[in-house]
């Protein structure tokens, strides 16, 4: 999808794609066999993502122990394949008829209406996915401001992974510290890498596949909970553009600047809009995009709601599925994981059924191992856990501030939630489940950052999306009459005119960022040529340094403000990476003890850090000299001092 400067790396793509699909296929033969309730689309969204995620996790495990090759990379495709074959072999179970969250009216309507949205969507992914990492003249550029700021770090772990051999994982950017973040999607994409597709490529090209998937799962889920097509879609719509009453800024800018012309080649003000407390995100550009544990996490924890109604009467086995696909979720997405640990005691309540016992020992059986890989080292971001009403409210009073930030969909959400008829029961049940959500997000903080309470409110906002949506087409049907449906296009436009707009001014190319310069590039490929895989090096702190970003080297210490937010206490080695740049009394002590093999001193080094280049030129060797940035060799006897 981006575009690279070689064209071997395209050359891999086919094969790429083809592991890809050979890992997602036992995922739909597996629903296929298991659920025979689930409908075609269903066993396709959710089982893409399924089998690409359980895929993917016994590709780690297999580079744990040998490594991550090309050979293990292409015999777990094999693999895949012929898993998927057994299951289509042998044949679908029949289950008897059992009551969920099925559809309760048979419309045929709606099919244009639906199809139009997702195909609109699949568009705009095309035309985001293809822009989101370019090398023009500058350098490789990111898309947009969030991917600019996060997709350095997933760059890093990718590259980590596929060359750096880091299997079993320690964290990247903090020596000796365990590496507690969720990473399969990196994994996956490392995968990719080793059959020789650029990391610039690999992205981006994996975020269109899933997120096409996830566009899928939302509406799928939102077609059966809501009971009809045009209520899904709506949903869809809802999740996806949804940004509540931010619009307003650029409106009111425009107004008193230049009018249609002001909003048009400026569509979006970012900083006023923070500056407003607009602080409820657009779901693509906040999190999904740009937090990439969303394309396998989501997905997988809607598979959870979907499976778990329907068993309470079904045979016990769906509730061990559902119990085994929760169990992906540490590695997947630590962010759903903890959505369905607050919503699934509340699902027990509603459907009560003794197989639930089997649900929560397969999910405890799959997940706390991996819990344990994650967390050995400490509590991780959950260390952070506090009580806090009105979560980031202030200063607005809290009724205001949501209102504000969700606009119309709130209302219409509650009067979805207390229309009789408008949901079958089990699908309200389900609908209510996850609901106390919000409440607990809005008293409890759950990591350093508070703003991080989004991610376990995301099923809540889909869940009300659907409410929103399921009372519009009720009201459209219900109201036939020229007016009352141009008031209800008005509501529509205004739930989602925040995300059409930050959408234009994505397209337009306003948001756009150097992420590395051609110099860094060079430098990162010159660093993976010229030293050894697992090699430690001390490097600058910024998000984007081009050793942490694709070298696929270990740092001493990367960007604080990532390692804060997963509630690392970085402090410690930041001193003492100031110490060694510096080559300050300790220094050479330091180097040793944490067995630094590189110094890197360039740019932010030596402006912002007070590195001493002049020391490291006159006692270590430059092994890697750029224009800005050189390298020197400090790692012990394999590279000796001079002198």
């Amino acid at each position: 999808m981006a575009v690279a400067d070689t064209s071997s790396d395209l050359s891999h793509v086919p094969l790429a794609l083809a592991v890809l699909a050979a890992m997602a296929a036992p995922g739909v033969a597996l629903l296929a066999r298991a659920t025979p309730s689930l409908d075609r689309l269903e066993r396709l969204a959710y089982g893409i993502p399924l089998g690409t995620t359980a895929g993917t996790f016994a590709i780690f495990l297999l580079a744990c122990v040998i490594g991550l090759s090309p050979a293990v990379v292409i015999a777990w495709a094999a693999v895949s394949i012929a898993i998927a074959a057994g299951l289509r072999v042998r044949g679908p179970r029949v289950d008897p008829p059992v009551p969920g969250p099925e559809p309760h009216r048979a419309e045929t309507s709606g099919k244009l209406f639906a199809g139009v949205v997702l195909a609109a969507f699949v568009i705009r992914w095309a035309i985001l996915w293809s822009s989101a990492l370019r090398v023009d003249a500058q350098g490789l550029e990111a898309g947009f401001t969030n991917l600019w700021a996060d997709w350095s770090e997933h760059l890093g772990d990718v590259a980590s992974f596929a060359y750096g051999g880091n299997f079993p994982p320690v964290h990247p950017r903090l020596a000796g510290h365990a590496f507690s973040y969720h990473y399969l999607t990196s994994v996956t994409a490392a995968a990719l890498v080793r059959l020789g597709v650029d990391p610039i490529i690999v992205l981006p090209l994996q975020s269109f596949i899933f997120s096409v998937a996830l566009l899928l799962a939302v509406y799928a889920f939102a077609r059966r909970i809501a009971g009809n097509r045009v209520a899904a879609a709506l949903a869809t719509l809802l999740f996806l553009l949804g940004g509540g009453w931010g619009f307003s800024v650029s409106i009111r800018e425009a107004l008193r600047s230049g009018g249609l012309h002001t909003l048009l080649h400026a569509p979006w003000d970012r900083g006023g809009v923070e500056a407003a407390n607009y602080r409820w995100p657009n779901m693509v550009f906040a999190l999904i995009a740009p937090q990439r544990a969303y394309l396998y996490g989501l997905p997988l924890g809607l598979l959870v709601l979907r499976l778990l109604p329907g068993a309470a009467t079904a045979p016990e086995r769906r509730f061990f599925l559902a119990g085994v696909v929760a169990g992906l979720l540490p590695l997947a997405h630590q962010g759903t994981l903890l959505s369905l640990a607050l919503i699934t005691p509340l699902l027990v309540l509603l459907f009560p059924a003794r197989g639930w016992l089997t649900f929560f020992v397969a999910w405890i059986a799959i997940a706390v191992p991996q819990l344990l890989l994650l967390l050995h080292a400490g509590a991780g971001p959950l260390s952070a856990f506090r009580f806090h009403p009105g979560w980031i409210a202030a200063p607005d009073p809290w009724g205001w501030f949501w209102l504000k930030n969700l606009g119309l969909i709130l209302p219409l959400a509650v009067a979805g939630l207390a229309w009789p008829g408008l949901f079958t029961r089990d699908s309200r049940r389900v609908l209510f489940a996850l609901m106390p959500a919000f409440l607990i997000a809005n008293l409890f903080i759950f990591q350093p950052w508070d703003w991080d309470n989004t991610k376990i409110l995301t099923l809540w906002y889909l869940g009300i999306s659907i409410l929103c949506g399921a009372a519009l087409a009720a009201l459209w049907r219900r109201w036939a009459g020229a007016v009352p449906r141009i008031a209800l296009g008005v509501a529509l436009a205004s739930m989602v005119l925040s995300g059409l707009l930050l959408n234009l001014d994505e397209m337009m190319g306003r948001d756009r960022h150097t992420l590395l310069s051609h110099e860094e590039l060079d430098l990162a490929r010159m660093i993976r040529e010229r030293t050894p895989p697992h090699a430690l090096f001390a490097a600058g702190l910024r998000h984007n340094h081009p050793v942490a970003v694709l070298s696929g080297r270990r740092v001493l210490i990367g960007y604080p403000a990532w390692l804060w937010s997963q509630g690392i206490d970085s402090a410690a080695e930041e001193r003492d990476l100031r110490t060694i740049l510096a080559f300050a009394p300790g220094a050479p002590e330091l180097i040793a003890r944490y067995g630094i093999d590189y110094v890197v001193v360039g740019p932010e080094e030596t402006e912002k850090l007070g590195a001493n280049p002049g020391a490291y030129a006159s006692r270590y060797p430059c092994v890697i000299r750029t224009a800005s940035y050189s390298v020197f060799a400090v790692g012990g006897a394999s590279r000796p001092p001079k002198g």
